[in-house]
């Protein structure tokens, strides 16, 4: 599927919900739960309400794919209703081709109304300090087992740093790396 939610989390950054061709296909044709004892939708509605999901969105959902009859935008709204609105406001429903790199997913964000992702240039430049280090130890971990292997690799901190600190853009920081270490 090359659609999918995307939404604003309450206690900020940035969701994708990508859900799966088959969840729309039972929410059309119903059947999901045909193999399981009598009662099972009622016990899936309890069970989602339980959890924090609205009554009225544990039972929309579980119908549906249940009994199908629902089109994909019906389809869409339920997941949106079950599976995003408690958790983040600002929903849109976007091509995923439309998202950046999952290189900073961590520090992904969007405007106070909505749009397009965008990088948070200051979380991007903790998160590439902390892949650089793990990256370096991990290698330094692996030659540390080959008896005639490399030396372990010493990160030049100060210029790393300084880099990261300037980089203009998430492109720029992304280049910053160790030569002799795999990314």
């Amino acid at each position: 599927m090359s659609r999918v939610i995307l939404y604003t989390k309450n206690e900020g950054g940035v969701a994708v919900c990508p859900p799966t061709e088959e969840i729309f296909q039972a929410m059309q044709f119903g059947g999901m739960w045909d193999h399981m004892p009598h009662g099972v939708v009622s016990r899936q509605i309890d069970a989602q309400v339980a959890s924090g999901i609205r009554p009225d969105h544990a039972r929309r959902y579980a119908y549906a794919v249940a009994f199908g009859g629902c089109s994909e935008a019906e389809g869409w709204e339920i997941i949106r209703d079950r599976d995003c609105a408690r958790h983040g406001y600002l929903h849109e429903l976007i091509d995923n081709s439309e998202l950046p790199d999952r290189w900073f997913r961590d520090a992904w964000k969007r405007s106070e109304n909505g749009g397009p992702v965008a990088i948070d240039l200051e979380k991007a430049r903790a998160i590439q300090w902390k892949r650089l280090l793990f990256a370096v130890n991990t290698e330094n971990g692996r030659r540390s087992t080959d008896l005639f292997g490399k030396a372990p690799i010493r990160i030049p901190r100060v210029s790393i740093q300084r880099a990261i600190k300037s980089a203009r853009d998430e492109d720029e920081l992304r280049r910053i790396w160790i030569e002799g270490v795999p990314t």
